[in-house]
């Protein structure tokens, strides 16, 4: 049923005229007859008697009339309800992403948003597995790399810079590393296996590509377990620049051929693509870029 139709009886009983109600709706009196012809038609019985000088309900008519002010009146009172609620900024937020990007990246976003709109709950999955986005119900995914799916739309909120390091034992131990022709046996590296596709040990320059086949000794699934034992001195790892900073400042682990640049890798925000997000999404990757743009004012746009 067609509660365009329902409201065009109402507008005609209202009004006492089908002059006066195509005047209010903005429509042809002629459309506003085929409207309540097809109202009738679907219900089956005639609603409205007419006469020269004045419109009537049936009995049934006047039944489905004082049905269609009450559904009328709840429907208009749903979407003031659900205006407010949008205004107000509340409901729940469902989101996953890796685990790293979730302590080193993404913490601070969420627990500034939860202050700043206390109406708003959220759930957080952190993991390193591949996530079904739809689905799994989740709202936001927050992805590193590329996104090959069309019905997912992604806002790039930075580059994951990556270097290769190691400790300054290990590297007394194996010898010093000088140039990407260094980069074999008995060097070995330890490699991070996950969902999340990070490039090959491809190393650039100007012009110039190189690919590293360096043996593993061990392979983990997430950074956090790939930096331990970097930092145990069990071999040469390729990590976010982000996750090294500290250790490289405190002397306990040394960048190796800064001259190179290994592929960068952005992260995203990635959501359904759908016309009717809800305003706390919205707001939420609102919150995130802006928070960025102040914690990181001098990154260059890539």
């Amino acid at each position: 049923m067609d509660l365009n139709n329902i409201t065009i009886l109402n507008q005609v009983i209202d009004s006492g005229s089908f002059t006066q109600a195509a005047t209010n709706l903005g429509m042809t009196k002629s459309t506003v007859s085929r409207k309540l012809a097809e109202l009738e038609e679907h219900l089956g019985v005639k609603l409205i008697t007419r006469s020269t000088r004045k419109l009537g309900l049936t009995q049934e008519g006047e039944i489905f009339y004082q049905a269609s002010v009450r559904v009328l009146d709840i429907m208009q009172q749903t979407e003031l309800e659900l205006t407010a609620n949008q205004s107000l900024i509340r409901g729940h937020l469902n989101l996953a992403m890796p685990v790293e990007i979730g302590h080193h990246v993404m913490s601070e976003y969420i627990n500034s948003f939860l202050k700043r709109y206390p109406e708003v709950s959220i759930n957080v999955e952190m993991t390193n597995r591949e996530v079904d986005i739809i689905g799994s119900g989740i709202d936001l995914y927050v992805q590193i790399g590329e996104i090959n799916d069309s019905s997912l739309v992604a806002r790039t909120i930075d580059y994951s810079e990556r270097i290769i390091v190691a400790t300054p034992d290990y590297l007394a131990t194996y010898g010093n590393i000088h140039s990407p022709d260094d980069l074999k046996s008995p060097h070995h590296q330890i490699k991070i296996v996950n969902a999340v596709k990070v490039p090959s040990l491809y190393l650039n320059q100007v012009d110039k590509t190189i690919r590293a086949n360096l043996p593993y000794r061990l392979k983990v699934n997430t950074i956090t377990a790939c930096k331990s034992a970097c930092l145990s001195g069990l071999g040469i790892a390729t990590l976010p620049e982000f996750i090294c900073r500290q250790h490289i400042k405190n002397g306990e682990l040394v960048q190796i051929l800064p001259e190179w640049e290994l592929p960068r890798a952005a992260i995203s925000l990635v959501f359904p693509q759908n016309k009717l997000i809800p305003k706390r999404l919205r707001v939420f990757i609102d919150h995130v870029l802006e928070r960025f743009e102040l914690i990181h004012p001098s990154t260059p746009s890539k």
